[in-house]
């Protein structure tokens, strides 16, 4: 069994409720906890071509980056390559990114087959809060605070790297960690 952890980050309009995945980033972690890979896209959104002020200037994603970069179609296809044929749990901070890719999938009209990338979807945040009993959702970064737990990377709001802080916390806490669902 293996557990991809990953991450979007995502363009809007001001006032649109439509937010389009414009980077993915995924760590895979095997059976024996041990990250074997890596994995990280832009990807050209539909709606909003040009990356909002707000989305720029919080991710530090260049407008260049996205104007070159493929289709979610595509990226998704070969997204699904690297994660491979054995079993897996996707794994994330929350529920936002595992919803955004529901309603992404949903805009780009993809087949009812691709959704079955996120049958086995486990919220490592909600886990993370249930363990310290706490009342309201906690960020990646004041999570691995809590825990004393120093990220790899000191780069937030950036897919592979939040993708990356997120396995590291997700093999730390496993041992805790219902997947059961």
């Amino acid at each position: 069994m293996n557990y991809i952890v990953f991450d979007l980050e995502m363009n809007n309009k001001w006032g649109s409720s439509i937010h389009e995945i414009i980077e993915i980033g995924a760590v895979k972690i095997n059976g024996n906890l041990e990250i074997v890979g890596g994995y990280q896209s832009f990807i050209k959104p539909r709606t909003h071509l040009i990356i909002s002020k707000l989305i720029r200037k919080k991710t530090q994603i260049r407008q260049e980056w996205i104007d070159d970069a493929r289709t979610l179609l595509l990226v998704v296809d070969e997204f699904k390559e690297w994660i491979g044929r054995e079993d897996f749990f996707l794994c994330g901070w929350g529920r936002d990114d595992l919803l955004t890719l529901e309603r992404n999938f949903k805009m780009n009209e993809f087949a009812e087959s691709e959704y079955d990338l996120l049958k086995n979807y486990r919220d490592v945040q909600k886990s993370f809060i249930n363990m310290f009993d706490l009342k309201n959702q906690v960020s990646l970064k004041n999570a691995m605070e809590m825990i004393n737990l120093v990220p790899k990377y000191d780069i937030w709001h950036r897919a592979i790297y939040d993708a990356v802080n997120t396995a590291q916390l997700f093999i730390e806490i496993f041992d805790k960690i219902d997947l059961s669902k």
